[in-house]
């Protein structure tokens, strides 16, 4: 299996946000200026019949400056913080490395902007698996594609504070769209749920899973019903979803 992420592709994309951010953050610093100019050094006297709309343009110029440069900024921060690798996706990678071939591709950290970011998603053979990796404890019950959780206080079960089976089933539709956008159709798209704490630190029950969930450590037998069960889609087809998962 081939363990790999796009870094290069994550890496051209922070850089195009920090062009961004500072191309708006000039913008703004120009706008700012001249907002300020206008009100130090009037152009209209407040005696002239045009005086009110001047002054409500000065203004707004002076607004959209700030408001440019606040934006600006936050595309900087976006860029500096640009998640690079997912050391989730890496311990799922190595879980599984020695039970699948090079005919494999195991892509971590998938970024992209009509698809969003996606934990991983292995291709192979076998079709197209996305995962939805998670690093929780306590105990957790799965029903269809609704999840909760126990409250060790009260012993009661509520409401999960996020829906991994969700999540997971939005980046199945996601992939699909965009695959179908490049006429690779009919591609076989399956999901997986997986909780990387031991069976001390998470316990997991199930009914009538919309998607399959796992301890990591049992993950490929878990696959073996499912996505494991045969082979769909040829080395070329494979090729094709690669590629458009490393595209920029």
């Amino acid at each position: 299996m081939r363990n790999v992420a796009p870094t290069l592709s994550l890496n051209r994309r922070a850089n195009q946000w920090k062009s961004y951010g500072f191309l708006v953050i000039a913008l703004g610093a120009f706008l700012t200026a001249v907002g300020v100019l206008l009100n130090v050094v009037p152009l209209v006297g407040r005696t002239d019949p045009a005086f009110g709309l001047y002054s409500a343009l000065r203004t707004l110029v002076a607004f959209a400056g700030v408001a440019l440069l606040l934006v600006g900024v936050g595309l900087l921060v976006r860029a500096f913080t640009w998640r690079k690798d997912n050391d989730l996706a890496q311990m799922t990678a190595q879980a599984l490395r020695a039970s699948f071939d090079d005919r494999y591709t195991f892509i971590r950290n998938v970024s992209k902007r009509e698809l969003g970011y996606i934990d991983a998603v292995m291709v192979g053979p076998a079709g197209v698996l996305v995962f939805r990796i998670v690093d929780a404890e306590g105990d957790w019950a799965n029903e269809n594609a609704n999840w909760l959780i126990k409250k060790s206080a009260t012993g009661e079960y509520l409401p999960a504070p996020f829906n991994p089976t969700q999540q997971a089933l939005d980046d199945i539709q996601k992939l699909d769209t965009s695959l179908r956008a490049i006429d690779v159709n009919g591609i076989p798209i399956f999901g997986v749920v997986v909780f990387t704490k031991d069976e001390r630190r998470i316990k997991l029950s199930a009914r009538d899973s919309a998607l399959p969930i796992s301890h990591l450590g049992l993950l490929t037998v878990n696959l073996a019903n499912g996505y494991l069960a045969a082979d769909r889609i040829n080395m070329n087809t494979a090729t094709q979803v690669v590629k458009l998962l490393y595209g920029a």
